[in-house]
């Protein structure tokens, strides 16, 4: 095999190559081959930091003054801003008179903005915070600067973040426990941000919303709207609250009393001129009740949104008869019973609301009685009553909210004389229809609730009350129409006014609802109830007389009730003997109501009496020259002296 010659090609190849020419290295002279690695400085100087702190500056444990706080605030730290809100708080529970004074504004801009922070344990302090500034800050101060935290309050409702979220209804909380007047200044805007916390619009050109799920959260959905239906019933309750303040504050002034006792000064001018002039957009020359409408308008808008959306969160967490319903009582988890506990709760604010603004466009066949507010009533009912398997638990310190997300009454009465309430109000008010089949299970309730030896919560017994003045007072003749037996009620009512456990408060509303039967002509004919009227005198032999049970018993007297009268001669002499030591009880000390028209009062209960006997003015006669020493007798012999004036005129 012959040889091709590569390698004598390669080399030729390499010798044809151009040759650069290589210049020898040289060296830099000694002493410039060092690299110089000093340089020169010049000192950046803060005026403001070499300034020696005022001494009347407020300062933190860390030596920072106010302004230091707000920038650290803003710092791009986390730590930063938690430490200096920490340090804030501190600061606003020791020094709160001063930074009112000079550095408000500042303080409500930097916290509120905190609200939206990313990290929680900044958030967490910034509730604190809140809570501190409300604590220690007077409404009247903060009423100026609330728009900053009402702005950021509203953004981190809506917020992206789910954690900002929940987080943004602890801020909320801060304002319900404090002052309910600034969240009532602000509930126009709050309320559409409560229903998007939960639903959707159905779509952009309707106002209907729809559930929706909490996902990206670790709570459940259901927990989470238990969580917001039960600080939209405080908000709800907030509003009723005040706008009821707004109608009495009105009656007062068309009453033009005032009590010089409690007043030192006159008001010169009209509240309702101060009003208009903070509210500018109300009409100057219109009535009281056009500025408490112009108010309730944008309650008006959601209403008919949020109503269908409390029965869409019932209907989806419903039990089935079938697997839960027990021998007495429809057992409920903890979870459906909170949830139960918030809705029936926000209905009734909601109907208190609408009886007081009721029009042709929002009232109870509009709002309850739509074809799905039937159709959960009529769910609420096939599983009435309801129970639910947790255990009583403590009394929480905190406020009602807490005790709608956790019901700790393991027996739902609240929740069952409210669904009660809702459903004999509604349908014998609103419809023609027979609800006496419906209502059969419901008056089985009541009754067992009459007859229980344990006491009945003061919460719930206000529902029943209210229950009681609706059907025995005067609309009457509408339940008497729906076949529904007033005179169980009645009776039962009067027994549980015997023997049931209640506050003085209660028994005395229970007082005022009977005493009302007497304008029912068929009722007040009731056995059980004409042997209590002869009762009532006892009321005037206790130890301690209320002047309200002395005022509700002087208006039984001038309704010619024959029996009340027979029972209170009867027991004259035992009264006139009590009085030597009895101790009268006042409610609300003012010049209309004291001690001395208690007493004027007290004998005028036996000015209507239509005659009486010789032995009875012997006791009376008596009685005045017994009682020389004291005032008792002056008001009993005024009482008979103008009965003697009276008979000669007639």
């Amino acid at each position: 095999m012959g040889r091709n010659h590569r390698h004598k090609k390669d080399v030729r190849a390499e010798k044809a190559k151009v040759k650069l020419k290589q210049s020898k290295t040289k060296f830099l002279p000694k002493g410039q081959n060092v690299t110089n690695t000093t340089f020169k400085i010049k000192p950046i100087v803060v005026n403001e930091q070499l300034k020696d702190k005022s001494s009347e500056d407020v300062l933190s444990k860390r030596k920072l003054n106010i302004k230091d706080l707000l920038s650290r605030i803003k710092h791009y730290n986390e730590n930063v801003r938690h430490s200096a809100c920490e340090e804030l708080t501190e600061m606003i529970k020791v020094h709160a008179e001063e930074i009112v004074q000079q550095h408000l504004m500042s303080v409500c801009l930097a916290v509120s903005g905190l609200m939206q922070d990313r990290e929680k344990k900044v958030r967490k302090s910034a509730v604190k915070c809140v809570e501190t500034i409300l604590g220690h800050v007077s409404a009247e101060h903060l009423h100026p600067f609330f728009e900053y935290f009402s702005t950021n309050l509203r953004c981190a409702m809506t917020n992206i973040d789910k954690n900002i979220q929940e987080d943004s209804l602890l801020f909320l909380d801060c304002f319900i426990k404090g002052d309910s007047s600034l969240i009532y200044k602000s509930y126009e805007k709050l309320l559409p941000d409560f229903l998007s916390l939960i639903s959707k619009l159905r779509s952009d050109s309707q106002l209907g919303r729809t559930l929706t799920l909490n996902l990206g959260s670790k709570m459940t959905s259901v927990t989470w709207r238990i969580k917001v239906l039960s600080r939209l019933h405080a908000v709800l309750k907030i509003i009723l609250k005040n706008q009821k303040g707004d109608v009495d504050m009105e009656c007062e002034e068309e009453q033009n009393v005032f009590d010089a006792s409690t007043n030192s000064t006159f008001p010169l001018y009209n509240r309702k001129i101060g009003y208009l002039l903070e509210h500018p957009c109300l009409d100057i020359f219109s009535s009281g009740n056009n500025i408490v409408s112009s108010n309730s308008d944008s309650i008006n808008r959601h209403i008919v949104t949020l109503v269908p959306l409390l029965y869409e969160t019932w209907l989806e967490v419903m039990p089935e008869q079938k697997v839960l319903k027990s021998s007495e009582s429809t057992v409920l988890t903890e979870e459906m019973a909170a949830l139960l506990s918030c809705i029936t709760n926000t209905l009734y604010l909601l109907w208190q609301y609408i009886k007081t603004i009721e029009n042709d466009h929002v009232n109870q066949r509009t709002v309850f009685l739509s074809q799905e507010g039937q159709k959960f009533l009529s769910h609420l009912l096939e599983n009435f009553p309801y129970c639910h398997t947790g255990l009583r638990s403590k009394k929480s310190k905190n406020s009602s909210l807490n005790v709608l997300e956790h019901n700790t009454d393991p027996k739902c009465v609240q929740e069952n004389l409210t669904i009660c309430f809702l459903y004999l109000t509604l349908y014998v008010n609103c419809t023609q229809k027979n609800v006496k089949k419906d209502a059969l299970p419901i008056l089985e309730y009541l009754i067992k609730i009459f007859f229980q030896k344990q006491a009945i919560r003061e919460q719930s017994l206000q529902c029943l009350l209210e229950l009681l003045t609706e059907c025995l007072g005067e609309n009457y003749k509408l339940w008497q129409k729906s076949d529904i037996d007033l005179q169980l009620i009645l009776e039962n009512a009067i027994a549980f006014y015997n023997h049931g456990k209640m506050s003085d408060r209660s028994k005395l509303k229970l007082l005022q609802i009977l005493a009302a039967v007497l304008d029912n002509d068929q009722l007040k004919q009731n056995v059980k109830y004409q042997n209590w009227l002869a009762t009532l005198p006892d009321l005037l032999c206790q130890p301690c007389i209320m002047d309200n049970i002395v005022a509700e018993l002087l208006k039984i007297s001038k309704k010619n009730c024959h029996i009340f009268y027979a029972a209170l001669l009867k027991k004259l002499p035992v009264i006139l003997d009590n009085l030597d030591t009895v101790k009268l009880s006042i409610s609300s000390e003012s010049l209309l109501q004291n001690e001395a028209t208690t007493k004027r009062d007290f004998a005028f209960i036996f000015y209507y009496l239509p005659e009486y006997s010789r032995k009875d003015l012997e006791v009376l006669t008596k009685f005045i020259a017994k009682s020389s020493q004291t005032n008792w007798g002056d008001y009993f012999k005024r009482v008979l002296a103008l009965r003697e004036s009276d008979a000669r005129r007639l």
